[in-house]
């Protein structure tokens, strides 16, 4: 019989491929023992064995026919087509969180290639894309193996913003391949995960109220973010803005203003834990932004007891996005790279305050990007806050300079062929006074602060550059004291009360207390604490310095920070206690001492030191008990003990 054939006319090649099904002339209903005998197989359906296999205990197989097999197969399609196309609906949905383009080369929905095998378009997946949202809390950190990439990264823009281009560390990376010890500071403009959006942040959690926190940060904005320069470490106007780009910066931003907020602490106790939450997984992120590292140092400049590791974190971060690299080539001939640039001179000024504070060496090198900073002022976009922060830079030049030039030895006595280099420094404090004091105007918020700023710079740069000549003396060596060292340490003096004076006598500087940053706190206490030195140590070395004096000035101090009572958890409020505490001790021993003159008052004897100190030692007298008990500091709420971190780095 001859075969029947298609008609070509009525069906094409294409359709012939694709409705054709092999007809199947018969189904196998028997396992293979059963054939084998050839007898009947009792095999019903839904059951595993039939009844002979099943009575005799043997293996029963059913061979699948032709027609099984496509049935599963067609199964197992529409399957794949399902997961596809839920895969790329949620592929679609991240780079929209991401804002990421969307990919080209991904097939259609509904229509993909698996091993070669064509899959007829299903309608549209209706179920919904898997959430991507992480359950309540700080995520889980993942171990970093040292595992091989997997997938090709996104160029960079420019190919010089490779940190690794030129590093050692490249060759590395481009043998091995391991994605852990690669530096991408570019993506991480491109790459933000999901949970780092404000759809998940800590206010979306309801771990503190959104009304709340809008009002702490029309509150920043107006008061604190106009002490730290106006703008140069917060460019959001709005909170919206703020947690979609950092919740870190968001968790900073909040902490510090509850810090001056007179509450009780309250909001401070919910804020200040969040924010320890967002740094510690800040420290092993891979990716940050330049929020994140502008959030850090805001932490840096208010949290006494964070400030040395934010400012060190933030400026790691910093550099590891390539900020130093930017900021050299905004100064050449890429005014696109200014943020990043006037980032970098933030961080400058940051590392600076606190290096001064603790007595330690700075982590930024001196290159010609910091000593040529005034050369960022000619850029275009350039606002009077960026006067107001390169002020600043140019002190902490001549600063560290200084430090540089005597070294961090307190034990070496100057010698006297080194008092020129005093006096050049001073010229520069003088030269760098009457540039920037004129070019600084008023704020809205602070009025005349920038421009007297600039006045206690002076002052207490002053201060630390004189009393320099009190290093590797010992009281008992008062005598020996030439003339020319007595009149660079009356400069010391006068510089430390000039400083103190303003603080009190000015209406802005008054202020200004409980708003500005720590730096501002650490020229009070260090000049409170010179002074007492000074003349209970030094009073017979024909000094400058009369005991009233130092006794008005430091309590007309006491009373000013005792007006931060309300703010419970700011600084200023210990440090008042502290320098109380210790003013009480320094009028104890002066009206002792003057006890002990008035009866050898009839005693001509000169003083004979007979290889002693008849003068006690100021550490032993002023901190023999624990200053922490004694004065009333509680370490809980103040971190950082300010007087005897100061105290530690006054010479003499």
């Amino acid at each position: 019989m001859k075969r029947a054939r298609f008609d070509g006319s009525q069906s094409s090649p294409s359709q012939d491929a694709a409705e054709h099904q092999p007809k199947i002339s018969r189904k196998i209903r028997a396992c293979q023992a059963c054939q084998n005998r050839k007898i009947k197989c009792n095999l019903e359906p839904g059951q595993d064995q039939c009844v002979r296999c099943s009575r005799l205990g043997l293996n029963c197989v059913v061979n699948k026919s032709l027609q099984t097999l496509l049935d599963d197969e067609n199964e197992w399609k529409k399957r794949m087509e399902e997961q596809m196309n839920s895969l790329q609906a949620a592929l679609a949905q991240v780079q929209r969180e991401l804002n990421l383009p969307q990919t080209s080369t991904m097939p259609p929905a509904g229509t993909s290639s698996l091993g070669g095998s064509s899959f007829s378009q299903s309608p549209d997946v209706t179920r919904p894309a898997p959430s991507l949202a992480p359950p309540p809390g700080p995520p889980a950190i993942r171990p970093t193996g040292m595992t091989r990439e997997n997938s090709v990264e996104a160029e960079a823009p420019d190919r010089e913003d490779q940190a690794m281009v030129n590093a050692p560390m490249a060759s590395l990376f481009e043998v091995t391949k391991l994605r852990n010890i690669r530096n991408e500071p570019w993506a991480a403009r491109t790459r933000r995960p999901p949970s780092r959006s404000m759809h998940h942040d800590f206010i979306a959690q309801g771990r503190f109220s959104e009304e709340e926190a809008e009002k702490l940060f029309v509150k920043f904005g107006e008061t604190l973010n106009a002490y730290l320069w106006g703008g140069i470490a917060l460019v959001h106007d709005s909170l919206t803005s703020a947690r979609e780009s950092s919740s870190l910066l968001t968790a900073a931003i909040l902490a510090v203003t509850a810090l001056h907020a007179q509450d009780e602490g309250r909001a401070f106790d919910i804020c200040y834990p969040i924010f320890l939450d967002l740094v510690s997984q800040a420290m092993f992120d891979r990716y940050h932004t330049l929020d994140d590292v502008r959030g850090l140092a805001i932490g840096a400049f208010w949290l006494s007891d964070l400030s040395w590791k934010l400012s060190g974190l933030a400026v790691r971060i910093a550099t590891e996005l390539n900020l130093h690299q930017f900021s050299a080539k905004a100064l050449r001939d890429a005014p696109q790279y200014i943020e990043e640039a006037r980032l970098w001179y933030l961080l400058y000024v940051c590392d600076h305050h606190f290096s001064i504070a603790y007595g330690r060496p700075s982590v930024f090198n001196e290159n010609s990007t910091i000593t040529c900073h005034e050369t960022f002022l000619q850029l275009p976009g350039i606002t009077e806050s960026d006067f107001r922060l390169h002020s600043q830079v140019g002190v902490f030049i001549i600063l560290s300079r200084i430090y540089n030039a005597f070294g961090p030895d307190r034990s070496r006595m100057i010698a006297s062929d080194e008092f020129e280099i005093l006096r050049r420094f001073d010229v520069d404090l003088g030269h760098w006074r009457s540039h920037w004091e004129p070019r600084l105007r008023p704020n809205q918020y602070i009025s005349e602060y920038p421009a007297k700023g600039v006045i206690l710079h002076y002052h207490f740069a002053r201060l630390q550059l004189f009393s320099i000549c009190l290093r590797g003396l010992r009281p008992d060596e008062q005598y020996s004291m030439s003339p020319e060292r007595r009149y660079f340490v009356n400069l010391a003096i006068s510089s430390a009360s000039a400083a103190i004076e303003l603080v009190l006598n000015d209406v802005d500087m008054r202020r200004a207390v409980i708003g500005v940053p720590l730096y501002l706190l650490t020229t009070i206490a260090y000049a409170c604490l010179f002074l007492m030195k000074a003349q209970s140590q030094w009073r017979s070395a024909s000094l400058s310095i009369r005991y009233e004096d130092v006794v008005s000035l430091i309590e007309g101090i006491v009373a000013l920070l005792e007006e931060t009572r309300p703010c419970v958890r700011h600084v200023a409020h210990f440090l008042g206690r502290g320098l109380d505490g210790m003013l009480q001790k320094f009028k104890e021993r002066n009206a002792a001492s003057t006890i002990k003159s008035l009866s050898q008052a009839g005693q001509p004897t000169p003083p004979s030191w007979n290889g002693e100190r008849m003068v006690p030692d100021w550490n032993s007298w002023m901190f023999g008990t624990g200053m922490p008990n004694q004065f009333g500091l509680d370490s809980d709420n103040y971190g950082l003990n300010f007087l005897d971190a100061l105290n530690s780095q006054m010479p003499g």
